[in-house]
């Protein structure tokens, strides 16, 4: 038995124009990584909630994230 194979056909990828830079995509990444290592610490209780706006803040400051604040989630960090 012959299996029959169609030609695939698609439209040209085109390029997609961005202001972003590749240090501002690192900076974003450098973030949300910081992030996920803080957010692991306050939920094991090695640091506290304060100390973890304060590590959150200098992050931000070494690391503009590009996304906004409010749009960052935070449903894994334990009250």
């Amino acid at each position: 038995m012959t299996k029959q194979v169609k030609t695939v056909t698609h439209q040209p990828l085109m390029p997609v124009k961005t202001n972003v830079t590749q240090q501002q995509l690192l900076d974003e990444l450098h973030y949300q990584q910081s992030r996920q290592i803080i957010t692991k610490l306050l939920n094991k209780g090695l640091i506290s909630e304060n100390e973890f706006k304060q590590i959150d803040r200098l992050n931000q400051r070494s690391f503009p994230p590009l996304i906004g604040l409010e749009n960052v989630d935070t449903s894994m960090i334990q009250s």
